[in-house]
């Protein structure tokens, strides 16, 4: 059966957990990682792909991966994403905050087990999305950027099992995507993945600022992007609905007008505020 969406996924940061950066020590692995999630119509794809080719002329650049690109480019990449017809999901996670987790998953497993849990926060959302929808599983297409020695077939048993016996009932969500299969590719092979990619840096350059001694972050991408992100329908509100602050901006650490920017995805809308 054709599928009438595909979900992109792709991840910012990296899911190593030992040397991790800090202010003082800004090298080593990062201390986030993110992942983003664009939900995409399949009869748009063609044209989409058309769209992402059209962007790598006008910037210049061979392939669209934000972490190799300016400021002034990624700016107008996430500009020109804000355009699409797509639907938004991220997560963002601390590595700072995992605190027993961590040792739960010590092995030669971690970095893939660490981000298989944040995958499955971003299924979560996800898969809740698609149940308001009344969507099957068979209807979405989901496909990650590769990452190169991963077991994407062992991110499938997880995820399908933590749904098939969930302890917490958000779990349950993941089966709103499962049975389904898990396709792995390269951004050459799906230009589109480049979408993901800008959500997924957008996210992280928003809240990070372990990677430069002067603790800067940057805004821009995700106020450009943030109205493409899933919210509830009845409040407007985009945290626990498009993007998961796992352990949530307090525990983070966050401060300043990074936390106020944080807590902006909390809000819900003034006609819901007045009731």
């Amino acid at each position: 059966m054709p599928k009438k969406f595909t979900l992109l996924i792709d991840e910012s940061g990296d899911q190593g957990l030992d040397r991790v950066m800090t202010h003082e020590k800004p090298f080593g692995a990062s201390s986030y990682l993110t992942m983003g999630a664009v939900l995409v119509p399949t009869s748009y794809m063609d044209d989409y792909r058309n769209r992402v080719f059209e962007m790598r002329k006008s910037l210049d650049v061979s392939t669209l991966h934000c972490t190799d690109m300016s400021h002034a480019q990624v700016s107008y990449f996430a500009r020109e994403v804000s355009k699409l017809r797509v639907l938004s999901f991220g997560v963002i996670s601390k590595k700072s905050t995992l605190g027993s987790y961590k040792a739960m998953i010590a092995g030669e497993d971690q970095a893939q087990d660490f981000y298989n849990k944040c995958a499955q926060y971003l299924f979560e959302l996800v898969g809740h999305y698609i149940g308001l929808q009344r969507w099957t599983a068979s209807e979405v297409a989901i496909v990650f950027e590769k990452k190169r020695g991963h077991d994407y077939a062992r991110l499938y048993r997880y995820l399908k099992k933590i749904g098939e016996k969930p302890i917490d009932p958000r779990a349950a969500k993941l089966l709103n995507l499962f049975p389904n299969v898990i396709d792995a590719k390269t951004k050459e092979d799906e230009p589109l993945l480049a979408v993901a990619d800008c959500i997924a840096y957008s996210l992280h350059r928003a809240f990070c600022s372990e990677n430069n001694k002067l603790k800067l972050t940057e805004q821009r991408y995700l106020r450009e992007l943030k109205p493409k992100f899933s919210k509830c329908e009845r409040t407007g509100q985009i945290a626990n609905h498009g993007i998961k602050f796992i352990k949530g901006p307090i525990a983070m650490g966050l401060k300043g007008s990074d936390l106020k920017f944080a807590q902006k995805f909390y809000e819900k809308s003034s006609e819901v505020a007045k009731d």
